[in-house]
């Protein structure tokens, strides 16, 4: 028994004993703003920010045209490819299926070089950041 401690403490020892603490962490952050597509605030939609370091992707809920990444939300410092999706209602009425609703088709409202093939790259500093997507055709 005591030859498994003493390997156990000299392995702890070998090691370092910071467990659960990541070497050099990024510092975290925040951000908010307005998404606006046409001069026009985005009704609705989300916002995903991916890191180009392969980092966990974390995002918000754009509403009325701003979004709002919370503190909590695990956004570090750090260069990200934002995704902006937006389900536009298309004007037309999916087939009662006999509930008696006969709710709107919805279709991506963006053009994909905002949201799938996104080309928008932003660097997020450390604590708050002001993050305005002003999105055009």
């Amino acid at each position: 028994m005591r030859q498994v401690f003493g390997v156990g403490l000299a392995l702890a020892l070998a090691l370092g004993c910071d467990r659960g603490k990541v070497a050099n962490p990024r510092p975290a952050a925040e951000a908010e703003g307005a998404v606006t597509y046409d001069g026009q605030p985005v009704p609705s939609g989300i916002v995903s920010f991916i890191p180009l370091d392969g980092g966990t992707e974390t995002g918000a809920a754009v509403l009325k045209g701003k979004y709002r990444v919370e503190p909590d939300a695990g956004l570090t410092a750090g260069k990200y490819r934002i995704e902006i999706r937006w389900g536009k209602p298309t004007g037309e009425k999916i087939q009662d299926a006999g509930y008696g609703v006969s709710p709107d088709v919805i279709a991506e409202g963006l053009p994909e070089k905002y949201n799938a093939q996104s080309i928008l790259i932003v660097e997020v500093k450390p604590g708050g950041n002001a993050i305005d997507f002003h999105l055009e055709k």
